[in-house]
């Protein structure tokens, strides 16, 4: 386990009454429930919690447990510089790298994880429980037993947060959507040349399909996708403006609050700020 765990944190603490946690979270933190009851407080808005209950938490002081019943949690924290200096492992987490940023870009803190089908859930909740037990009772295989878990997690969470395609398009058209969304950092599997034979489209014709469909180019699409990503990672997240602009494809943090202004009329520090004083 030594490798995957600097690439994340896991932690279960099993608690009788909620403290402040010190924490560094450039993306997201994922919760489990492994027993127990209370209220969950995320921006000042409340809800029921027990046993088997999930949630996506943002980089944010304004959440907290009123705990009224012992309870254990299970905490997977995804940071930054984890994801550097990966290319001597046999895991993708450049794929994994480009589905945290999809997800905290276009997940709504506000309404919780948009899983309700009870498949999905049961499916989540069999993938918590082999990291908890991987953890507890970690083994020589627990780093790609633990790593091929939590992608699958970021796999499933990301397929919920797809954009609305209008039901004129075909569903080869959502499927191209669904694969760029999930992999918008990867700028090899963005390329009209790979997109276009994963898909079974004409290189020429690619373009022209993809702006019939969605009413904008590809080069239009992705880079309004990367800002979205931006806008919430400077609110959610304490990530320097530099890291998530390099991060995104950006040159700079410069040229990230030059394209900031020009798409949404703010700039990083503005966004960051109007955050704080909600």
């Amino acid at each position: 386990m030594n490798h995957i765990q600097e690439l994340i944190e896991i932690e279960i603490a099993e608690l009788t009454e909620w403290q402040d946690r010190f924490r560094t979270n450039s993306f997201f933190e994922l919760v489990f429930i492994l027993k127990g009851k209370g209220i969950q407080s995320i921006e000042y808005k409340t809800r029921n919690y027990q046993k088997d209950d999930f949630f996506l938490l943002p980089y944010s002081k304004c959440h907290a447990y009123e705990i009224t019943e012992p309870t254990t949690f299970l905490f997977i924290r995804f940071t930054e510089h984890y994801f550097k200096n990966l290319s001597n492992t046999s895991i993708d987490y450049l794929q994994w790298y480009s589905r945290l940023n999809y997800i905290i870009g276009f997940y709504d803190f506000s309404t919780g994880l948009p899983i309700v089908n009870e498949k999905d859930k049961n499916l989540v909740k069999k993938l918590f429980e082999i990291i908890w037990n991987e953890k507890a009772q970690p083994s020589e295989y627990s780093e790609i037993v633990t790593a091929n878990s939590l992608s699958s997690l970021l796999t499933i969470i990301s397929s919920k947060l797809n954009p609305e395609v209008s039901q004129k398009n075909d569903s080869k058209f959502s499927e191209i959507i669904q694969h760029i969304n999930q992999n918008i950092i990867d700028e090899n599997k963005l390329s009209v040349a790979y997109l276009s034979e994963r898909f079974n489209i004409s290189n020429k014709y690619f373009s022209e399909y993809f702006k019939r469909n969605s009413h904008e180019s590809l080069k239009e699409y992705i880079q309004k996708t990367k800002l979205q990503i931006a806008v919430n990672r400077i609110q959610y997240t304490q990530t320097p403006l530099q890291e998530i602009a390099w991060s995104l494809g950006f040159t700079d943090g410069s040229h990230l609050n030059k394209s900031l202004k020009k798409h949404f009329g703010l700039i990083a520090s503005l966004l960051r700020k109007a955050k704080k004083q909600e």
